[in-house]
């Protein structure tokens, strides 16, 4: 088998690696609280031309070369093409925290304030800071429908479309945004999403459902990730043999050359 030949071998094989990095990633986060399992999207890329041509006829005579100086025609290979998200909704866990949010519906992200910019994320795990500002868990604040969710009094009540009473008076509310293709979200540290393009930009979502003392589990799906790495551990396999076949295949025809 040529070059060309091992060639998608080795290319699958390097798909194989990323799905099974994202698959260990997603068990590592089957507790995080809001995150978003990844989906690796892979295309079949077909190669028509893989060579290089020689300077002339003469050089390809001399060189011993009796093959088209270009080859590989037909010949495909896979790549990654997407690290996609999987928006599905995780499931809504109690905590009696009065400062622990979930946000029922598929669609939404809090708002939060980071040194990089407004960020956005599904984990809804707040705490008060010392200036009893409402802040995530890494301390970011959280922005609020009329800015800064500050909370002066003891009892914080938040109703489902996201609006806050302190003490039974008025206070803003949470502000929960939506994307028109929440998919092109790129994806960050911390349970944190930001959009990469100008078409993507949030917006407030008007029918927002929220939970109060509850958050929102991780949506990874523990079985089928398992399900997931034992598949591509079997086709690694798979692809090691097929390749230790060919080069094998290589060395034979190499040897018979030689004789």
């Amino acid at each position: 088998m040529s070059y060309q030949g091992i060639h998608p071998l080795v290319s699958r094989g390097r798909t194989l690696e990323i799905q099974m990095e994202t698959v260990a990633n997603n068990l590592a986060n089957v507790d995080t609280v809001g995150y978003k399992a990844d989906q690796p999207a892979f295309a079949q890329i077909f190669a028509h031309a893989v060579g290089v041509p020689s300077a002339s006829d003469e050089e390809l005579f001399t060189d011993g070369e009796h093959l088209a100086p270009y080859s590989g025609l037909g010949q495909s290979h896979v790549v990654t093409a997407d690290m996609g998200r999987n928006f599905a909704t995780g499931r809504p866990t109690p905590t009696g925290n009065d400062l622990d949010f979930a946000i029922v519906s598929p669609k939404g992200f809090f708002s939060v304030q980071t040194p990089q910019g407004e960020r956005f994320t599904r984990a809804g795990t707040f705490r008060l800071n010392h200036d009893r500002q409402l802040v995530t868990s890494e301390g970011y604040p959280v922005n609020g429908k009329e800015g800064p969710l500050v909370i002066k009094g003891e009892k914080l009540q938040v109703s489902e479309d996201g609006s806050a009473r302190v003490d039974g008076q008025p206070a803003g509310g949470i502000k929960v945004v939506t994307f028109p293709f929440p998919e092109r979200l790129q994806k960050l540290g911390g349970s944190l999403f930001a959009p990469v393009d100008a078409g993507n930009l949030p917006r407030i979502l008007e029918d927002v459902q929220l939970a109060q003392g509850y958050i929102e589990s991780s949506n990874v799906e523990a079985v089928k990730e398992m399900t997931r790495m034992i598949e591509a551990n079997r086709a690694y396999t798979s692809m090691q043999k097929a390749i230790s076949v060919a080069d094998e295949t290589n060395q034979r025809a190499l040897t018979l050359a030689q004789v």
